[in-house]
């Protein structure tokens, strides 16, 4: 049976001289692995041009419980993305997004909230023309409310030192390897509290280079702690030279 559905390409990869594999986060069954026969030959009914990460597809599929790898029938661009594949930065910020979600995600149940997060979050990148240095770093930390662990913002002159791995600020130093000193605590803080326009006191933050790779590499390590297995994220290091 064929049932229509939007998709989020994630990942391609080549899986014999003519065909690929696509990861695609899909509206209504979750993140899927569809087989694209015959795709990298010349004539061909899917063009692999259109599975490139980040790329919003409407969707035409077959969806087997007990197969592993599906079948896509017919495939369409759903939003045009030429601003976020015309600008360098933009680019390596998607292409640092979609290593994100692809390592973050399993193949399971749908979440459509999730699904509904992550699209409006990629429009909003291709609708962006300034003021996208940081995109990635309140990407990260409004993704892992989503998936269950988002650090809390508790810090006080009590809680100074942030445990990354209770993902929140306690009042001594916890004497492991998954904790931040307090002046990387307080910059943590300071980042989290912008984020909140509604919170008392608000006030936008500015940072420079070498604060905004500093909180990046939290975000990382705090992935890490809690999800991803460690190293496995790399796109990072292009991205802070790139972009910061």
């Amino acid at each position: 049976m064929i049932f229509q559905t939007k998709g989020i390409v994630l990942r391609t990869f080549a899986y014999s001289e003519s065909s690929s594999i696509v990861k695609i986060l899909t509206k209504e069954f979750g993140l899927k692995s569809y087989i694209l026969k015959g795709s990298r030959k010349p004539r061909t009914k899917l063009r692999s041009n259109i599975f490139q990460p980040l790329y919003i597809l409407d969707l035409q599929v077959y969806n087997s419980p007990k197969k592993d790898l599906q079948i896509i029938s017919e495939a369409k661009v759903e939003y045009d993305l030429t601003p976020l594949f015309s600008d360098i930065k933009k680019t390596t910020l998607a292409f640092f997004i979609s290593d994100i979600i692809n390592q973050c995600l399993r193949e399971e149940e749908n979440n459509e909230e999730l699904y509904n997060f992550i699209e409006k979050k990629i429009i909003a990148l291709n609708t962006l023309e300034n003021n996208y240095s940081t995109f990635h770093l309140y990407f990260l930390t409004e993704l892992s409310e989503h998936l269950g662990f988002q650090p809390m913002n508790n810090y006080s002159l009590e809680n100074q030192y942030f445990d990354l791995s209770k993902g929140y600020f306690v009042n001594t130093n916890p004497y492991h390897s998954n904790h931040l000193n307090e002046k990387d605590s307080q910059l943590l803080s300071s980042f989290l509290f912008s984020e909140n326009p509604i919170a008392e006191n608000y006030a936008p933050i500015t940072l420079t280079k070498e604060e905004k790779t500093k909180i990046l590499t939290i975000l990382i390590k705090f992935y890490e702690t809690h999800l991803l297995t460690p190293n496995s994220i790399k796109s990072h290091e292009i991205l802070t030279t790139i972009l910061h």
